[in-house]
């Protein structure tokens, strides 16, 4: 099914805690397929598969994370738990407005996604490049200070990463796309050995919030991994909680996570009804990559199955 996609009201209009960067695309659908953002990305991550969905004929939501979007000093002052929140009581006011009720997240959206579904009913998970194990070809050699900073909490805020090429993207023209949108690194060196309140003014001045809104942070404090590390540790212990219908996506090239992350929640879930999907010709984040159409693709087919699973379960 194919539609052209204009701008209409609908519920997702009075969305709690709704922000300008969040993404909506209403279709009069009675089905809602709620997409979360990879910490320290964007909304724009879910952009392409957004509108897939909704070119289907289901309303679409994309998140933005609290603290991403603007500043990093926003992102500093949230954690995995204000993430959690923000997104369990979306999930509750979308419960609300739709018969059927559908998730997926990218990198440790994936995991929010997971979690959330075990206080809000859905109907269906889509898992892409799970975060659990820092294991890909590129993984980041700050992740070797974790169990150190989380010891000496304010580390946390004076030591951060700084991401670089690939960026999750084998895609050429978008890895040059995100070189030059964060070319000054000199500027961000800077930025990380000044004193702390020096560094929030440099950051303000070099990382604008309109591009902070596009193409996410390309700097962030230990801090930010360690919240990671710690909603990856209570996820994991809930995994076989989980027994929504769940499809799991992951690069076998992926340079972040690699794919024992994808076969753990395979392996691990409750769910009767589960797919574990690898894809070739891509990297982390599979939504904007080279099989972002494949990722499209597999989602809708995976979620319409449901649907139709569901609607004769309740028929019957």
């Amino acid at each position: 099914m194919s539609r052209q996609l204009t701008t209409r009201p609908g519920p997702l209009d009075e969305m709690v805690d709704r922000q300008p960067t969040d993404l909506a695309f209403h279709t009069d659908s009675h089905t809602l397929v709620y997409l979360i953002h990879g910490v320290t990305g964007t909304p724009t991550e879910m952009g392409y598969l957004g509108r897939r969905l909704a070119r289907h004929g289901w309303d679409v939501y994309a998140t933005t994370l609290p603290g991403h979007c603007t500043r990093l000093r926003d992102l500093i002052r949230t954690s995995e738990e204000d993430w959690l929140t923000h997104v369990k009581a979306q999930l509750a006011f979308a419960r609300e407005r739709y018969d059927h009720l559908y998730v997926a997240g990218l990198s440790a959206g994936g995991l929010l996604a997971l979690d959330s579904s075990l206080t809000v009913n859905v109907d269906g998970l889509g898992v892409f490049s799970p975060t659990f194990f820092y294991d890909g070809w590129k993984t980041p050699w700050t992740r070797a200070l974790l169990p150190f900073v989380m010891k000496v909490a304010p580390l946390g805020y004076l030591l951060f990463h700084q991401d670089g090429p690939p960026f999750g993207i084998k895609e050429r023209r978008l890895q040059a796309h995100k070189r030059a949108s964060y070319g000054s690194v000199s500027l961000l060196r800077r930025w990380i050995m000044g004193l702390w309140t020096r560094m929030t003014l440099a950051a303000d001045q070099t990382i604008s919030a309109p591009l902070a809104a596009t193409m996410g942070y390309p700097i962030f404090p230990l801090k930010t991994l360690t919240n990671i590390d710690r909603l990856s540790t209570l996820v994991r212990r809930r995994l076989g909680e989980v027994t929504a219908p769940t499809l799991i996506l992951q690069a076998r090239e992926d340079d972040i996570t690699g794919p024992r992350n994808g076969e753990l929640v395979y392996n691990d879930i409750a769910s009767l009804q589960k797919l574990l999907i690898l894809l070739d010709d891509c990297y982390h984040v599979i939504t904007v990559d080279k099989q972002k159409k494949a990722v499209a693709d597999h989602l809708i087919e995976f979620f319409a199955l449901q649907a139709v699973s569901q609607g004769r379960l309740r028929v019957a």
